[in-house]
């Protein structure tokens, strides 16, 4: 099948990964995937890239040339990042992350941070959702926390906020998304709750093997049974530092006194340049029980959750973002600084109406069963002299009223003769027909 190419500037979300289950996931999950675009000249990028399409929006998938950790490689793995893609406007940092659970809650299970769930970086206090530490400044049960890291734009946090909603009244996606990717990959499949096994925090992993086979099944928390293997969703405080949380007694008192929920390795480097929410599926409980079992399905449950997270996030909204290309102040030159002020010079000046044409119209969709998505190539009426942009809004449609209304349009493959259209759903909604108005501005 012939991918579709398009260009740097195209691509609009970042999508961070860092192990290879990660990657997997995130791409069992692209509703479209493109042609890898070529490297840029002089560049000593050592980053790879997966690129494709989520919903309405294209996404890059960056993930390193090896398994890296820790927030000095990450820092400059969104350094190349962003180099190479000038047009990204926020990230995703998606994986797998260690949790800190409460103690078990004897009435409503689903409150429980269990394997398999998911952890989204929630702003508190003076945290913009994440906690920087470092174990190696613990002494004497003492932890030193480094800073407090910015907070991800609005456009973001109000998308949590909605997707939050949504998940309330079960409209959510998540789900589906998942079944999805476990039917195309039996490597991501929900291992059990029967092989989810929290041990009390004085108990030691036995040695002898890569799980807990060894280990006193009798030293196990108390848990209620939940009644479905859907993933939870917890919002809270995401702790990072360079290297794994694999003491118990360390993690309940991180928890106990900064509220954490979660344990990881890479946000740190990457919150102070670039507005990113953190998504992590549960793996482990953060003790020294830590193994890989559930390292693909939990992987699998983040990413589903990230693109649920886009689902309820408009393009258009997102191109009103500034693009998010600042570098670590140490590392800006005055190249840089010359540089960033020249495209935003070159961006004021396209914006300044300069003998503008306009063409538009109407696309009347055939009438047909209902379908996700339909789509025409539309002529203009007359030949541009550069390629203009294209703007279309649905102006009437015929959708199935028994479900939710979930219509999205665009404009692809623009050139100067003319353009294709697309109409498409998400969710349960199905089109029947629509109407389609478009406008095509340019020099």
């Amino acid at each position: 099948m012939l991918k579709k190419k398009l260009s740097y500037d195209a691509y609009t979300v970042g999508w961070l990964t860092v192990l290879s289950a990660e990657l997997n996931a995130s791409r069992l999950l692209l509703d479209e995937e493109h042609e890898i675009l070529p490297p840029k000249k002089n560049s000593d990028d050592t980053n790879s890239y997966l690129l494709g399409r989520m919903g309405v929006h294209n996404v890059v998938i960056t993930f390193p040339e090896s398994e890296i950790h820790g927030k000095n490689p990450a820092g400059q793995m969104v350094t190349n990042l962003l180099h190479n893609f000038p047009s990204l406007r926020f990230g995703l940092l998606v994986g797998v992350g260690g949790g800190a659970p409460r103690p078990p809650n004897l009435v409503d299970p689903s409150k429980d941070i269990r394997l398999g769930d998911i952890v989204v970086s929630d702003p508190k206090c003076n945290h913009g959702g994440l906690l920087q530490y470092d174990m190696d400044k613990w002494k004497n049960e003492h932890f030193g926390i480094d800073s407090h890291l910015n907070k991800p734009p609005g456009l973001l946090l109000n998308a949590v906020q909605l997707l939050e909603s949504d998940h309330s009244f079960e409209r959510g996606e998540i789900n589906r998304y998942i079944q999805k990717a476990t039917t195309l990959s039996k490597d991501c499949q929900f291992p059990g709750q029967d092989r989810d096994k929290l041990f009390k925090a004085c108990y030691q992993h036995v040695e002898g093997g890569e799980d807990c086979s060894s280990c006193d099944v009798k030293i196990v928390e108390r848990r209620l049974q939940r009644d479905s293997n859907k993933p939870e969703v917890h919002y809270g405080l995401i702790a990072s530092a360079n290297t794994d949380m694999r003491c118990a007694e360390r993690r309940d008192k991180l928890r106990d006194t900064w509220n954490v929920s979660c344990f990881e390795k890479e946000a740190a480097g990457l919150m102070d340049n670039f507005p990113c929410v953190v998504i992590r599926g549960i793996c482990d409980y953060s003790d020294n029980h830590k193994n890989k079992l559930w390292q693909p399905y939990a992987a699998v449950a983040a990413a589903a959750y990230a693109k649920d997270l886009l689902r309820v996030i408009k393009a258009k909204d997102v191109t009103t973002l500034p693009p998010a290309v600042g570098l670590p102040d140490s590392e800006v030159t005055l190249a840089d600084r010359v540089a960033e002020l020249e495209t935003q010079l070159k961006q004021l000046m396209s914006n300044i109406p300069r003998q503008i044409e306009f063409d538009s119209g109407k696309w009347n969709s055939p009438y047909k069963p209902p379908t996700p998505e339909v789509a025409q190539r539309i002529d203009f009426s007359k030949t541009f002299n550069s390629v203009p942009i294209v703007t279309a809004s649905i102006s009437a449609a015929d959708v199935d009223r028994h479900t939710n209304f979930r219509l999205s349009v665009w404009a692809s493959d623009v050139d100067l003769r003319g353009f294709t259209i697309h109409a498409a759903t998400w969710g349960d909604t199905r089109l029947y027909s629509c109407v389609v108005s478009w406008t095509a501005i340019g020099n």
